[in-house]
């Protein structure tokens, strides 16, 4: 297996190429820069104003891009699919905003400014649930929005069903499944996971199209090629009693999601099939006039008065024939959480809303090396709190275990002879601060640890590197 640590993550960028030496060699530089600390802004990454200048005028280089940057840590990241025989790969859009002008970039909502990003983040298929890399990123802005601003409802419908489905915003979803299920080695077994926004006829087309297997949760709303909600269709299966959920308390409303206690839910779960009709007004975009699929309805019988169920309908292409199969999909889609920790790692770890450069190209030249980072600050925090954990020769080499070890031991901590991965982690927590009393540790704490050791592993290698010239 492809090792995720090599030194300062040199792995993840040790085959780019720009066309140009001289801006390879700056790729690594600055790589090296933004990993040792990366929630810091450019001007604190950079050693002075010459090598700050360097950096802008690197990302405003017409010869790097995004894909460019990011094509070495997909490389790694397809490598590390290797020794898998099941993946899961998370599909999923945030929003990056940045304040003032910035040449090229459009409006997320409102008047905040911005661009979306479509994330492929890969995920093992065990109950490790280790995250293995990103194996394809999409930037994209809302075109003319502003011009839209001034129609209807009903007229922003016919203007978006005008446009041929390989132009839509929407068909980012079937487009980078089929991108990376084309990455796949041969070996291995891919499950695409999205959300309710992939919730589309043309998805489901393109996939079944592609032979390839997905859960995709859907509204239980939708309706069935009998004219009934999903839901219903479903109803004709009798409940099984499937399991008892904690249910985090909500104290502000999120998107359209009300205010709600903390609660245990009990949990029923039925299953079945259900068929969809294509919709009357893309007869001219998708060739399929109805598509059937394995679906699993997971509901609160009784939520607490006032309090909203809870409710998913998941629609997949894996057998559902038990109530074991049926725990199996669900335990494939709660997976999808982990994207959320991934751009939290890229918000707030690399604090890339923050990044000062001035147009999209340069904004999503940055987001391809910060893109790596956030793996690797997400991939420490998740071993770090995992129950099992492979030895730490997993992730780390011989030399960097001797590093850590001296490092811990002016901090009178000590690892194990044969320390595992999560004997690792939280000795990273511990150069961070964390102290044992205080429970797991967080994402300020591990990656002020990652930064003391990508530092003091940097002076190292370079030290090395005296000695034996």
């Amino acid at each position: 297996m492809a090792k995720p640590h090599d030194g300062v993550m040199r792995g993840e960028l040790e085959e780019v190429s720009l066309g140009d030496r001289r801006l390879d060699a700056r790729a690594h530089e600055i790589f090296a820069r933004l990993a040792v600390a990366p929630d810091e802004s450019f001007p604190e990454q950079m050693a002075n104003e010459a090598e700050l200048e360097a950096l802008y005028r690197f990302f405003a280089n017409p010869k790097v891009t995004m894909d460019r940057l990011l094509a070495p840590h997909i490389a790694a990241s397809v490598a590390r699919l290797q020794t898998q025989t099941v993946v899961r790969v998370v599909h999923d859009t945030t929003s990056l905003r940045f304040d003032g002008e910035r040449a090229g970039i459009g409006i997320i909502n409102g008047n905040t400014r911005g661009f979306f990003a479509h994330t492929s983040l890969a995920i093992s298929g065990d109950d490790g649930c280790e995250p293995l890399g990103v194996l394809a990123l999409s930037p994209y802005i809302h075109k003319n929005t502003l011009n839209r601003r001034a129609l209807t409802q009903q007229q922003r419908v016919r203007a978006t069903q005008a446009i041929p489905r390989e132009k839509r915003e929407s068909s980012r979803w079937e487009r980078q499944a089929i991108e990376t299920q084309a990455k796949m080695p041969p070996s291995v077994r891919a499950i695409h996971l999205m959300d309710q926004e992939a919730d589309d006829f043309h998805v489901f087309a393109a996939l079944q199209r592609g032979a390839m297997n997905f859960v995709i949760r859907v509204s239980p709303r939708r309706v069935t090629s009998e004219k009934l909600l999903a839901r219903d269709v479903l109803a004709r299966q009798p409940a099984k009693i499937f399991r008892s959920v904690r249910v985090a308390g909500r104290a502000k409303p999120k998107t359209s999601h009300p205010v709600r206690a903390e609660r245990v839910a009990e949990l029923e779960v039925r299953w079945g099939k259900i068929t969809i009709r294509r919709p009357a007004h893309d007869r001219h975009d998708v060739a399929e006039t109805e598509l059937s699929f394995n679906a699993v309805h997971v509901f609160e019988p009784n939520p607490p008065p006032g309090e909203e169920a809870i409710e998913w309908l998941l629609v997949t292409t894996e057998p559902v024939e038990s109530l074991e199969d049926a725990g199996s999909i669900v335990d494939h889609y709660r997976v999808r959480w982990i994207i959320e920790e991934y751009f939290k790692a890229l918000k707030t770890g690399c604090a890339i809303e923050k990044r000062q450069l001035t147009s999209f190209d340069g904004l999503t030249n940055a987001l391809g090396l910060f893109v790596p980072i956030a793996w690797r600050l997400l991939a420490l925090r998740h071993l770090s709190r995992a129950e099992l954990t492979p030895p730490a020769t997993h992730l780390f080499d011989v030399e960097e275990l001797l590093l850590l070890h001296a490092l811990l031991e002016q901090r009178r901590h000590k690892l194990p002879a044969s320390p595992s991965t999560k004997d690792v982690m939280l000795g990273l927590a511990r150069l961070g601060g964390h102290i044992r009393n205080n429970g797991d540790p967080g994402w300020l704490v591990l990656g002020r640890g990652y930064i003391r050791f990508a530092e003091a592993s940097i002076g190292w290698n370079l030290a090395r590197r005296c000695d034996q010239s």
